[in-house]
């Protein structure tokens, strides 16, 4: 086996490796845990919304 042919071997399973992680992720920001600050503005927005 070349250099070359290993190189290419690793660079695929590193594509690989990182679509499969891409696929993981839930597909919109909104989806993702909200942090505190987040979450304490949505409660304010909230509460004057009535």
């Amino acid at each position: 086996m070349k250099p070359n042919d290993l190189l290419n071997d690793l660079l695929a399973r590193k594509q690989e490796a990182l679509s499969r992680k891409q696929a993981q992720k839930p597909a919109n920001k909104l989806a993702d845990k909200q942090n505190r600050w987040q979450r304490f503005n949505r409660f304010v927005w909230d509460k004057k919304q009535g």
